[in-house]
């Protein structure tokens, strides 16, 4: 007899009650039904917590942790623990996720035999929505993998996009108490992924708004996108040595984040992380040719990576002038 395999989705959530409903709605009413569903309320002040709570009375295929607010990669670890799935999925409690998109990723990891199965997303704004992803379905061994893992265009360095082998996850723990857990932990996944198959249908709806993660322009937040990815590059440095220029541009590129918030912060919080600016300056001056030659950001973002470089008070203002108006064209921040 045939037993289909089970899919663990685990959902941080946090702060999130104007859009939870949305999102697990879209979870609970997938086609594929064999599914696990675990909800961390990571402590939220609101009623998400409640909204949980009323989920799981009438799904049993929901389960809801309860803890004091740790921070995503707290929440991520404690619904790894009780996954029971085959595969992990992960949604974010903010977004939403199309009815067929576990069937759609599931069939397709199973027929290309992979590991890991990513499809394509829509960036989904206040009045409009930008297809990210591919024309057309693409194998990759390993090593095509990461390199499109760290070119960082096609393929997101994000979670939530992907089905993947639970076993993958063995080992492996979110760094807890930091931002942009993601990136700290996905050259490690598909590192140990045989096969990665890139799917063209957009099935995952990812919203952008000023109040999330990427959009902080926090200095605390920035720094610790940019230790993530300095992370990575030590990692990764010695045994995909291919891979340094990607490397070094992706450490460069989230200096440009620094660089363009850094004067939305209080004098006081610059001051506090005035040492990780110059560290960080200091990369860039030996990096950012490199960087220049290998990112694909466009003119403004560019502009700000000439900057990098140079921890000046002139340096900062250009950056904040350009990073305006990134804003004003894009409607996010950089």
């Amino acid at each position: 007899m045939n037993i289909e395999p089970k899919i663990s989705v685990i959902v941080p959530v946090y702060k999130v009650e104007p859009y939870l409903h949305k999102c697990l709605d879209s979870i609970i009413g997938q086609t594929y039904q064999n599914l696990q569903l675990i909800l961390i309320d990571d402590g939220s002040p609101d009623n998400c917590g409640v909204i949980c709570d009323e989920y799981a009375a009438k799904d049993s295929r929901i389960e809801v942790i309860h803890q004091e607010n740790g921070g995503v990669s707290a929440a991520r670890n404690a619904g790894l623990k009780l996954a029971t799935g085959d595969y992990i999925g992960w949604v974010d409690s903010d977004d939403w996720i199309e009815p067929d998109m576990y069937e759609y990723l599931l069939e397709n990891a199973l027929k290309y035999g992979a590991d890991i199965a990513v499809c394509s997303r829509l960036e989904c704004f206040k009045e409009r929505k930008l297809f990210k992803g591919w024309q057309q379905v693409d194998i990759l061994d390993k090593e095509q993998a990461l390199e499109k893992l760290l070119q960082s265009d096609e393929m997101n360095n994000l979670l939530w996009d992907k089905l993947w082998r639970r076993d993958l996850f063995a080992g492996i723990t979110f760094p807890e108490g930091r931002t942009f857990e993601d990136i700290a932990v996905m050259h490690r996944l598909f590192a140990k992924a045989q096969r990665v198959v890139c799917l063209p249908e957009a099935k995952y709806n990812y919203r952008q708004w000023l109040g999330g993660i990427v959009s902080n322009v926090g200095l605390d937040n920035r720094i610790n996108y940019y230790i993530a990815a300095k992370q990575r590059y030590d990692e990764m440095a010695g045994d995909w040595s291919r891979f340094v220029p990607l490397l070094q541009t992706q450490c460069v590129a989230a200096a440009v984040g620094i660089w363009s918030g850094y004067l939305s912060n209080p004098r006081i919080e610059r001051s506090k992380f005035r040492s990780d600016i110059l560290e960080i300056s200091e990369f860039c001056k030996r990096h950012y040719k490199v960087a220049l030659q290998y990112s694909n950001m466009g003119f403004i973002g560019r502009s700000i990576l000439h900057l990098t470089p140079f921890a000046k008070l002139w340096a900062f203002v250009a950056a904040w002038f350009l990073g305006r108006l990134y804003r004003i064209r894009h409607g996010r921040n950089l």
